[in-house]
């Protein structure tokens, strides 16, 4: 299954099944699962790719890599919010999940060659752009569903030959 509305668990984000709802998402799903369609199993290809996406929201130039939603810290790592000119860096569990640029998009690929790194979090590097030392904050990302809350389908098995998904039904009150 591919496209902009498959779910898949994602391996750096603790596989949870992500729906990544960006065109460029749905064109890499898909060259994956061709290329998984005439292999043999050894052959195959896991969907590792970042999330991405980017907007222009009332004159800024809006970045995202990696999943901001998935942290438990974040830190202005470059820039300032005051000028409105940045890039926030998210953090969870002490590894770099997510960064979000406004108005530095330049820095998109440093950032996701840290997210696929698992580099540590808050990032060590300096640069230009920042005058004193950056301090984490907390997120404050409200509270993340749990997966199977409510879930009226199961999957089942890691070989696509034995995936399976079974119906469950919600318990009778």
């Amino acid at each position: 299954m591919a496209g902009d509305i498959a779910r898949f668990p994602h391996p750096l984000y603790q596989y949870q099944f992500m729906t990544l709802e960006h065109w460029g998402n749905a064109v890499a799903q898909a060259e994956i699962a061709a290329h998984n369609m005439v292999s043999d199993q050894a052959h195959r290809w896991p969907h590792l790719s970042v999330p991405v996406f980017w907007s222009t929201q009332f004159g800024a130039n809006i970045k995202s890599v990696g999943v901001p939603t998935l942290a438990d810290e974040l830190v202005v790592a470059q820039g300032s919010t005051d000028e409105r000119r940045f890039v926030a860096v998210y953090g969870y569990q002490g590894r770099i999940t997510a960064a979000v640029t406004f108005d530095q998009g330049m820095w998109l690929e440093y950032y996701q060659g840290l997210i696929e790194r698992a580099a540590p979090f808050p990032p060590v590097t300096r640069h230009v752009d920042r005058r004193e030392a950056p301090r984490p904050v907390p997120a404050q990302v409200p509270d993340r569903m749990v997966a199977t809350a409510g879930a009226t389908v199961v999957v089942t098995g890691h070989d696509p030959a034995e995936r399976r998904a079974t119906l469950v039904h919600p318990p009778q009150r």
